[in-house]
Protein backbone atom coordinates (compact mmCIF):
# COMPACT_ATOMS: atom_id res chain seq x y z
CA UNK A 1 0.00 0.00 0.00
CA UNK A 2 2.62 2.80 0.79
CA UNK A 3 4.37 1.48 -2.49
CA UNK A 4 1.30 2.27 -4.50
CA UNK A 5 0.78 5.33 -2.98
CA UNK A 6 4.46 6.57 -3.14
CA UNK A 7 4.27 5.11 -7.12
CA UNK A 8 0.92 7.37 -7.22
CA UNK A 9 2.77 10.82 -5.86
CA UNK A 10 5.67 10.08 -7.96
CA UNK A 11 3.46 10.04 -11.36
CA UNK A 12 1.14 13.22 -9.91
CA UNK A 13 4.72 14.75 -9.42
CA UNK A 14 5.54 14.47 -12.95
CA UNK A 15 3.04 15.35 -14.67
CA UNK A 16 2.57 18.57 -12.41
CA UNK A 17 5.81 19.28 -13.24
CA UNK A 18 5.04 19.11 -16.95
CA UNK A 19 2.18 21.31 -16.50
CA UNK A 20 3.61 24.07 -14.21
CA UNK A 21 6.50 25.07 -16.80
CA UNK A 22 3.96 25.04 -19.87
CA UNK A 23 1.63 27.50 -17.73
CA UNK A 24 5.09 29.56 -16.38
CA UNK A 25 6.55 29.54 -19.63
CA UNK A 26 3.35 30.67 -22.03
CA UNK A 27 0.56 31.38 -19.37
CA UNK A 28 1.42 33.57 -16.17
CA UNK A 29 2.21 36.75 -18.56
CA UNK A 30 2.12 38.79 -15.71
CA UNK A 31 4.90 36.87 -13.42
CA UNK A 32 8.99 37.93 -14.21
CA UNK A 33 9.23 36.39 -17.38
CA UNK A 34 13.09 37.04 -17.56
CA UNK A 35 15.31 34.56 -19.20
CA UNK A 36 16.92 34.08 -15.61
CA UNK A 37 13.47 33.19 -14.34
CA UNK A 38 12.14 31.29 -16.80
CA UNK A 39 15.62 28.89 -16.93
CA UNK A 40 15.87 28.97 -12.86
CA UNK A 41 11.99 27.81 -12.43
CA UNK A 42 12.32 25.06 -15.28
CA UNK A 43 15.41 23.89 -13.99
CA UNK A 44 13.87 23.58 -10.04
CA UNK A 45 10.82 21.58 -11.72
CA UNK A 46 13.09 19.37 -13.94
CA UNK A 47 15.50 18.75 -11.28
CA UNK A 48 12.58 17.34 -8.94
CA UNK A 49 10.89 15.84 -12.02
CA UNK A 50 13.66 13.15 -12.53
CA UNK A 51 14.33 12.77 -8.96
CA UNK A 52 10.85 11.12 -9.06
CA UNK A 53 11.89 8.99 -11.93
CA UNK A 54 14.42 7.70 -10.29
CA UNK A 55 12.77 7.10 -7.13
CA UNK A 56 10.25 5.13 -9.27
CA UNK A 57 13.23 3.27 -10.41
CA UNK A 58 13.40 1.94 -6.84
CA UNK A 59 10.44 1.61 -6.39
CA UNK A 60 9.60 -0.55 -9.35
CA UNK A 61 12.59 -2.62 -9.48
CA UNK A 62 14.68 -2.19 -6.66
CA UNK A 63 17.85 -0.53 -7.97
CA UNK A 64 19.45 1.64 -4.55
CA UNK A 65 19.40 4.87 -6.59
CA UNK A 66 21.73 7.04 -3.94
CA UNK A 67 24.73 4.74 -5.61
CA UNK A 68 23.95 6.48 -8.94
CA UNK A 69 26.06 9.21 -10.08
CA UNK A 70 22.86 10.94 -12.42
CA UNK A 71 20.48 10.25 -9.37
CA UNK A 72 23.03 12.37 -7.15
CA UNK A 73 23.48 15.07 -9.78
CA UNK A 74 20.01 15.66 -10.10
CA UNK A 75 19.76 15.50 -5.99
CA UNK A 76 22.83 18.22 -5.98
CA UNK A 77 21.66 20.23 -8.66
CA UNK A 78 18.16 21.03 -6.67
CA UNK A 79 19.53 23.57 -4.16
CA UNK A 80 21.18 25.53 -6.48
CA UNK A 81 17.89 25.54 -8.70
CA UNK A 82 15.60 26.37 -6.33
CA UNK A 83 17.81 29.52 -4.59
CA UNK A 84 17.98 30.91 -8.26
CA UNK A 85 13.67 30.81 -8.73
CA UNK A 86 13.88 32.16 -5.05
CA UNK A 87 16.00 34.67 -5.85
CA UNK A 88 14.18 35.26 -9.29
CA UNK A 89 10.80 36.21 -7.58
CA UNK A 90 12.15 38.53 -4.72
CA UNK A 91 15.05 40.64 -6.92
CA UNK A 92 13.08 40.08 -10.04
CA UNK A 93 15.61 43.22 -11.75
CA UNK A 94 19.02 41.84 -10.00
CA UNK A 95 21.68 41.54 -12.45
CA UNK A 96 23.30 38.19 -13.68
CA UNK A 97 26.77 37.60 -13.07
CA UNK A 98 29.29 35.20 -13.35
CA UNK A 99 29.64 34.89 -9.26
CA UNK A 100 26.46 32.98 -9.62
CA UNK A 101 27.76 29.76 -10.53
CA UNK A 102 29.84 29.42 -7.17
CA UNK A 103 26.57 28.28 -6.20
CA UNK A 104 26.56 24.75 -8.33
CA UNK A 105 29.84 24.23 -6.15
CA UNK A 106 28.00 21.16 -4.75
CA UNK A 107 28.13 19.13 -7.81
CA UNK A 108 31.57 18.68 -7.29
CA UNK A 109 30.61 16.78 -4.10
CA UNK A 110 29.63 13.71 -6.55
CA UNK A 111 33.56 13.40 -7.70
CA UNK A 112 35.56 13.49 -4.67
CA UNK A 113 32.96 12.19 -1.23
CA UNK A 114 31.00 9.60 -0.77
CA UNK A 115 27.44 9.58 -0.62
CA UNK A 116 27.12 9.11 2.70
CA UNK A 117 28.61 12.53 3.63
CA UNK A 118 27.68 14.67 0.90
CA UNK A 119 24.18 14.18 0.72
CA UNK A 120 23.53 15.71 4.59
CA UNK A 121 26.09 18.33 3.21
CA UNK A 122 23.72 18.82 0.09
CA UNK A 123 20.96 19.40 1.91
CA UNK A 124 22.41 21.41 5.05
CA UNK A 125 22.62 23.43 1.92
CA UNK A 126 19.79 23.53 1.11
CA UNK A 127 18.00 23.97 4.20
CA UNK A 128 20.11 27.62 4.16
CA UNK A 129 18.33 28.36 1.46
CA UNK A 130 15.26 27.59 2.40
CA UNK A 131 16.08 29.76 5.75
CA UNK A 132 17.33 32.93 3.73
CA UNK A 133 14.22 32.63 1.88
CA UNK A 134 11.94 32.42 4.83
CA UNK A 135 14.01 35.02 5.72
CA UNK A 136 13.15 37.22 3.27
CA UNK A 137 9.50 36.26 3.17
CA UNK A 138 9.37 37.52 6.80
CA UNK A 139 10.69 40.68 5.54
CA UNK A 140 7.22 41.26 4.10
CA UNK A 141 5.24 40.78 6.82
CA UNK A 142 4.33 44.72 7.19
CA UNK A 143 2.28 43.21 3.94
CA UNK A 144 1.38 40.54 5.70
CA UNK A 145 -2.29 41.86 5.23
CA UNK A 146 -2.46 40.41 1.57
CA UNK A 147 -1.25 36.78 2.52
CA UNK A 148 -4.07 35.86 5.04
CA UNK A 149 -4.80 32.04 4.12
CA UNK A 150 -1.90 31.57 2.05
CA UNK A 151 0.28 31.64 5.11
CA UNK A 152 -0.86 28.12 5.73
CA UNK A 153 0.61 26.68 2.64
CA UNK A 154 3.70 28.30 3.37
CA UNK A 155 3.88 27.26 6.80
CA UNK A 156 3.64 23.42 5.27
CA UNK A 157 6.42 24.04 3.47
CA UNK A 158 8.43 24.97 6.33
CA UNK A 159 7.44 21.38 8.18
CA UNK A 160 7.87 19.70 4.99
CA UNK A 161 11.66 21.07 4.37
CA UNK A 162 12.74 20.78 7.81
CA UNK A 163 11.55 16.98 8.00
CA UNK A 164 13.16 17.09 5.39
CA UNK A 165 16.57 18.21 6.24
CA UNK A 166 16.46 15.85 9.23
CA UNK A 167 15.92 12.87 6.70
CA UNK A 168 18.90 13.80 4.44
CA UNK A 169 21.00 13.76 7.53
CA UNK A 170 20.01 10.61 8.75
CA UNK A 171 20.89 9.07 5.53
CA UNK A 172 23.98 6.95 6.93
CA UNK A 173 22.12 5.39 9.87
CA UNK A 174 18.73 4.50 8.44
CA UNK A 175 17.61 1.85 5.30
CA UNK A 176 17.38 3.66 1.85
CA UNK A 177 13.61 2.23 1.55
CA UNK A 178 13.06 4.83 4.53
CA UNK A 179 14.39 8.14 2.43
CA UNK A 180 12.93 6.75 -0.90
CA UNK A 181 9.42 6.52 0.40
CA UNK A 182 9.66 9.67 2.41
CA UNK A 183 11.53 12.22 0.23
CA UNK A 184 9.67 11.26 -2.68
CA UNK A 185 6.27 11.61 -0.95
CA UNK A 186 7.17 14.96 0.03
CA UNK A 187 8.05 16.13 -3.31
CA UNK A 188 4.58 14.76 -4.15
CA UNK A 189 3.34 16.87 -1.17
CA UNK A 190 4.78 19.35 -2.03
CA UNK A 191 3.73 19.57 -5.83
CA UNK A 192 0.04 19.17 -4.46
CA UNK A 193 0.49 22.31 -1.92
CA UNK A 194 1.82 24.11 -5.09
CA UNK A 195 -1.15 23.39 -7.53
CA UNK A 196 -3.63 23.91 -4.43
CA UNK A 197 -2.14 27.13 -4.09
CA UNK A 198 -2.23 28.75 -7.32
CA UNK A 199 -5.72 27.30 -8.45
CA UNK A 200 -7.39 28.91 -4.59
CA UNK A 201 -4.88 31.91 -5.04
CA UNK A 202 -4.08 31.75 -9.06
CA UNK A 203 -2.63 35.73 -8.11
CA UNK A 204 -0.31 34.38 -5.67
CA UNK A 205 3.14 34.35 -7.47
CA UNK A 206 2.38 37.99 -9.07
CA UNK A 207 1.43 39.67 -5.39
CA UNK A 208 4.29 38.11 -4.40
CA UNK A 209 6.53 39.31 -6.79
CA UNK A 210 5.04 42.60 -6.43
CA UNK A 211 5.21 42.43 -2.94
CA UNK A 212 8.86 42.09 -2.75
CA UNK A 213 9.86 44.75 -5.29
CA UNK A 214 7.86 46.98 -3.45
CA UNK A 215 10.31 45.98 -0.31
CA UNK A 216 13.66 44.67 -2.17
CA UNK A 217 13.70 46.73 -5.08
CA UNK A 218 14.44 50.44 -6.25
CA UNK A 219 11.64 52.20 -6.35
CA UNK A 220 11.00 52.74 -9.98
CA UNK A 221 8.42 56.18 -9.29
CA UNK A 222 10.99 58.75 -7.79
CA UNK A 223 10.94 61.22 -10.55
CA UNK A 224 7.19 60.55 -11.20
CA UNK A 225 4.23 62.66 -10.53
CA UNK A 226 2.16 59.72 -8.48
CA UNK A 227 -0.93 61.95 -7.88
CA UNK A 228 -0.87 62.81 -11.76
CA UNK A 229 -0.57 59.35 -12.70
CA UNK A 230 -3.14 58.21 -10.28
CA UNK A 231 -5.73 60.77 -11.59
CA UNK A 232 -5.24 59.90 -14.95
CA UNK A 233 -5.53 55.59 -14.48
CA UNK A 234 -8.91 56.84 -12.82
CA UNK A 235 -9.80 58.82 -15.89
CA UNK A 236 -9.31 55.54 -18.02
CA UNK A 237 -11.00 53.44 -15.78
CA UNK A 238 -14.13 55.36 -14.78
CA UNK A 239 -14.73 57.48 -18.14
CA UNK A 240 -13.06 55.62 -21.01
CA UNK A 241 -14.08 51.53 -19.00
CA UNK A 242 -10.78 50.48 -19.84
CA UNK A 243 -11.87 47.36 -17.52
CA UNK A 244 -14.40 46.55 -20.44
CA UNK A 245 -11.50 45.08 -22.44
CA UNK A 246 -11.31 41.66 -21.43
CA UNK A 247 -8.08 41.26 -22.87
CA UNK A 248 -6.66 44.38 -20.82
CA UNK A 249 -3.39 43.36 -19.31
CA UNK A 250 -0.34 45.44 -17.64
CA UNK A 251 1.48 46.79 -20.80
CA UNK A 252 -1.57 47.41 -22.31
CA UNK A 253 -2.44 49.78 -19.58
CA UNK A 254 0.51 50.94 -18.80
CA UNK A 255 1.45 51.52 -22.79
CA UNK A 256 -2.54 53.74 -22.39
CA UNK A 257 -1.56 56.02 -19.03
CA UNK A 258 2.29 56.47 -20.82
CA UNK A 259 4.64 54.66 -18.12
CA UNK A 260 6.16 51.09 -18.07
CA UNK A 261 4.64 47.66 -16.54
CA UNK A 262 7.31 47.96 -13.64
CA UNK A 263 6.15 51.94 -13.04
CA UNK A 264 2.52 50.84 -13.18
CA UNK A 265 3.21 47.72 -11.08
CA UNK A 266 4.54 49.63 -8.34
CA UNK A 267 2.20 52.60 -8.77
CA UNK A 268 -0.30 50.23 -8.15
CA UNK A 269 0.88 48.37 -5.23
CA UNK A 270 1.71 51.67 -3.53
CA UNK A 271 -1.21 53.91 -4.07
CA UNK A 272 -4.29 50.79 -3.80
CA UNK A 273 -2.73 48.44 -1.58
CA UNK A 274 -3.18 45.24 -3.91
CA UNK A 275 -1.23 44.01 -7.34
CA UNK A 276 -2.70 45.08 -10.99
CA UNK A 277 -5.01 41.52 -11.63
CA UNK A 278 -6.96 42.27 -8.15
CA UNK A 279 -7.16 46.30 -9.19
CA UNK A 280 -8.80 45.45 -12.69
CA UNK A 281 -11.00 42.62 -11.15
CA UNK A 282 -11.99 44.91 -8.19
CA UNK A 283 -12.96 47.69 -10.64
CA UNK A 284 -14.96 45.14 -13.04
CA UNK A 285 -16.94 44.16 -9.86
CA UNK A 286 -17.75 47.72 -8.97
CA UNK A 287 -19.22 48.00 -12.34
CA UNK A 288 -21.21 44.88 -12.01
CA UNK A 289 -22.69 45.99 -8.98
CA UNK A 290 -24.20 49.11 -10.10
CA UNK A 291 -25.31 47.08 -13.40
CA UNK A 292 -27.19 44.64 -10.84
CA UNK A 293 -28.76 47.43 -9.43
CA UNK A 294 -29.91 49.60 -12.49
CA UNK A 295 -30.66 46.90 -14.62
CA UNK A 296 -32.64 44.23 -12.89
CA UNK A 297 -33.62 42.83 -16.26
CA UNK A 298 -30.12 41.87 -17.35
CA UNK A 299 -28.56 38.45 -17.02
CA UNK A 300 -25.92 38.04 -15.31
CA UNK A 301 -23.96 36.36 -17.74
CA UNK A 302 -24.63 39.60 -19.84
CA UNK A 303 -23.24 42.24 -17.15
CA UNK A 304 -20.33 40.07 -16.63
CA UNK A 305 -19.29 39.93 -19.86
CA UNK A 306 -20.05 43.83 -20.51
CA UNK A 307 -17.87 44.69 -17.60
CA UNK A 308 -14.70 42.65 -19.27
CA UNK A 309 -15.41 38.71 -17.99
CA UNK A 310 -14.42 36.68 -20.87
CA UNK A 311 -16.60 33.82 -18.92
CA UNK A 312 -19.08 33.23 -16.67
CA UNK A 313 -17.14 31.32 -14.34
CA UNK A 314 -14.66 34.12 -13.93
CA UNK A 315 -17.38 36.42 -13.22
CA UNK A 316 -18.67 34.47 -10.33
CA UNK A 317 -15.34 33.67 -9.30
CA UNK A 318 -14.15 37.52 -9.01
CA UNK A 319 -17.71 38.37 -7.51
CA UNK A 320 -17.61 36.00 -4.92
CA UNK A 321 -13.91 36.45 -3.92
CA UNK A 322 -14.41 40.15 -3.43
CA UNK A 323 -17.67 40.67 -2.03
CA UNK A 324 -18.05 37.63 -0.29
CA UNK A 325 -21.46 36.69 -2.37
CA UNK A 326 -22.52 35.34 -5.83
CA UNK A 327 -23.97 37.85 -8.68
CA UNK A 328 -27.50 36.98 -7.75
CA UNK A 329 -27.32 36.46 -4.26
CA UNK A 330 -25.80 40.04 -4.30
CA UNK A 331 -28.96 41.08 -6.41
CA UNK A 332 -31.58 39.29 -4.15
CA UNK A 333 -30.21 40.69 -1.04
CA UNK A 334 -30.68 44.16 -2.39
CA UNK A 335 -34.23 43.53 -3.64
CA UNK A 336 -34.93 42.34 -0.19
Amino acid sequence: MVTLFSTLMIGFSVISALVLVVAYVFFLKSVNRSWFALLSCTGLLLCLACLQLWHLSYFTDGYDVLTSWWYRFWLYMAPAMFFFFGRATFFPDAPVNPFLLLHFIPLSLNFFLRYEIAVPIVFMIGMGYSFSLAYLFYGLRAQRKRFHVEMFFFALFGVIAILVLFLGLSIPYIDHHYFYTFYSNSIGISFMLVVAALIIFPDLLEQLVAVSQLNYSASTLKDVDTKAYVEKLDQLMVQAKLYQNEKLNLGMTAEAIGLSPHQLSELVNREFGVNFSRFIRERRIEAAKTILVNEPSSSVLSIGLEVGFSTQSNFYAAFKEITGVSPGAYRKSLAT
